[in-house]
């Protein structure tokens, strides 16, 4: 059964007629209880399973650290690694859904395994490292899942939509935390991923590799190497400041028995909503993907003042401020990579497999920093506000080294993308095409009833769009006696007036069967032009860094269409639909429709 919810837009039109849209929809609340899960399972171990900190992590008392976390984040991080260097080549296992189901299932199984870790000898330590392990493994995979979902929105819905998420995961932690006894908390933690598991299945459409879906999963290729060295060490420290900041509030603040701090939560989590989306609204419609940046780390690294006072007995502003502070900061990590993926059209794999597993690691420094509030504050003269000025130090440096624009435009590898394939492709479906008449023909001549094949669209497979969900394979097969032939699940499907006309082509005379191929050859022809002319416009796109939106809106534009057909076409407005084309004919360096038709024509000669 299909999963629709309401959806909210949000647009905002300025005074020269641009607009920038949101929405909110479903991501939301999928994504809120995956974060939720993270919160219970990971860094509410102690209080929600009853799980013993280990001994000697800065003394017994104040470490709040189990080895299930460690084991967990550990794998964690080195999982998403993994999946970044491997992305493309693995990319059918980190898109298909019946590895969606496993993560589910492996995670939910590995949070129920916590309960086994407190059991004596070999067994708890058995069930330690199976939950650790598995828990690892699940959730970095459903967080791939969740990263390629969101990529494929733009910069404000993605920021209304985690926004929200942060809100939703902060209230189901503390329903866990206080109106859920134990051992039914820990219950509801390991049921957590089965819950998502229908979201996130229906934002998954069928394989993104069997479908060639254009243009998330046929990225613009980077430099690896520079990439990666420019990019781990500033989000590492973004790791170990976000590390603290989600240790304190998890553990620190929400756990508070005291139903006033709970409602501050809320009221927190609104008010950091509300502070993203002026922010996103406000800000010039020309900035990047960097552009919450600049006044939000400012305002992170203000709140950081109130740490000093979060152990005095009246602290609940500083636990407001803290905990506007923090649900801000983990809003703004999320956005930044999937902005960035989107933006630069880079791989979602590839992106939130570096960032994330970079501050997954990044984050146990900093969850273990301030397990116990001396450690901190021993590292510097500055007494009991130590830990807060090193933590917004590391957030500064951070901030200093991150790439900027230009940098990124560096390293992404203009014009690297292999064309050939489409026409490769084309000539395929043309060998299958006239393979299948023929057979029709041949068939005519013994005086047999068959079913002619339906003809595929190719144009669709390399376009903005994509191929049916029924086309998991494209290629044709050879039978035994070395003919042509379709595989088992072939492209599209007939209509019962398409087979019964086939089936009376079959019986016409050979002499008028000999002139189908020529129509089948026409049908080609045209296919590959279409092909052709889409692949001109991914050259375009490529050698000016056009976005995913960007790219598609350039594509209808090139096909002579204007903004209220694109309005309509790809669900927007009129006024974000003009923003878009200020955007390309910015970028492109061109005043109007008619220079952009030029440019898609003249790069054919690149191809």
């Amino acid at each position: 059964m299909a999963i629709n919810l309401p959806r909210i837009s949000i647009t905002v039109d300025d005074h020269r007629g641009m607009g920038t849209q949101g929405e909110l929809n479903i991501l939301s609340l999928g994504f809120g209880i995956h974060q939720a899960w993270i919160y219970a399972a990971m860094f509410g171990t102690n209080s929600i399973f009853q799980i013993p900190s280990p001994e000697g992590f800065f003394g017994q008392s104040h470490s709040f650290v189990s080895y299930v976390f460690l084991i967990s984040i550990v794998v964690f991080g080195l999982s998403l690694l993994f999946a970044a260097i491997t992305d493309q080549k693995l990319l059918k296992l980190y898109t298909a859904k019946r590895v969606l189901l496993g993560a589910g299932i492996l995670t939910s199984a590995g949070t129920f395994a916590v309960f086994a870790a407190t059991l004596p000898g070999t067994l708890g330590i058995a069930a330690t490292v199976f939950a650790g392990v598995s828990t690892g493994i699940g959730s970095a995979l459903l967080l791939l899942f969740w990263g390629t979902a969101y990529s494929r929105h733009g910069a404000a819905t993605i920021v209304m939509n985690t926004a929200v998420a942060i809100v939703i995961a902060v209230a189901i932690y503390s329903i866990a935390l206080h109106m859920v006894p134990a051992p039914y908390s820990g219950v509801l933690t390991a049921c957590l991923p089965l819950l998502e598991l229908p979201i996130l299945w229906h934002l998954t459409p069928v394989s993104y590799a069997v479908r060639h879906a254009i243009p998330i999963f046929n990225p613009l290729p980077v430099h690896k190497g520079p990439f990666c060295l420019r990019f781990a060490l500033p989000v590492l420290l973004f790791g170990f400041a976000l590390g603290a900041l989600r240790s304190l509030s998890t553990q620190v603040i929400l756990p508070s028995s005291d139903l006033t701090t709970q409602l501050l939560a809320l009221f927190a989590g609104g008010a950091a909503t509300v502070l993203l989306l002026v922010t996103t609204f406000s800000i010039d419609k020309r900035s990047h993907w960097d552009f919450l940046f600049r006044p939000l780390v400012p305002f992170i690294a203000i709140t950081l003042f109130f740490l000093p006072s979060l152990a005095l007995d009246n602290s609940m502003i500083a636990a407001l401020v803290l905990l506007t502070g923090y649900m801000c900061f983990e809003a703004l990590m999320w956005v930044f990579f999937g902005e960035l993926s989107q933006e630069f059209r880079l791989s979602p794999i590839f992106v939130f497999g570096i960032g994330r597993g970079c501050l997954a690691l990044g984050s146990i420094a900093g969850s273990l920093s301030v397990a116990d509030p001396v450690f901190l504050s021993s590292l510097s003269p500055f007494g009991e506000a130590g830990g807060a000025v090193l933590i917004m130090l590391a957030m500064v440096v951070a901030y200093a080294l991150l790439p900027r624009v230009r940098d990124i435009k560096r390293i992404v590898v203009k014009g690297g993308r292999d064309f050939d394939a489409i026409e490769s492709f084309n000539h395929q479906i043309e060998r299958v095409v006239w393979a299948s008449r023929r057979t029709s023909a041949d068939a005519s001549d013994d005086g047999a009833e068959t079913e002619a094949l339906p003809l595929p669209t190719p144009g669709t497979l390399f376009g903005m769009g994509s191929v049916p969900a029924e086309t998991p394979s494209d290629l044709p097969t050879y039978g035994s006696a070395g003919t042509p032939g379709w595989r088992a699940a072939s492209i599209g499907s007939a209509t019962p007036s398409k087979l019964a006309a086939d089936t009376q082509l079959a019986k016409e005379p050979a002499k008028e069967a000999v002139k189908e191929p020529d129509a089948a050859s026409s049908e080609a022809e045209r296919s590959r032009r279409s092909g052709r002319f889409r692949s001109q416009c991914e050259v375009i796109a490529d050698r000016y860094l056009l976005s995913r939106r960007e790219t598609e809106v350039m594509f209808l534009l090139a096909k002579g269409h204007n903004a209220a057909y694109i309005q309509d076409k790809l669900c927007i407005s009129k006024s974000t639909a003009k923003t878009h084309i200020s955007h390309i004919y910015r970028k492109l360096d061109i005043h109007n429709q008619q220079e952009l038709l030029s440019m898609v024509e003249d790069a054919r000669d690149e191809l």
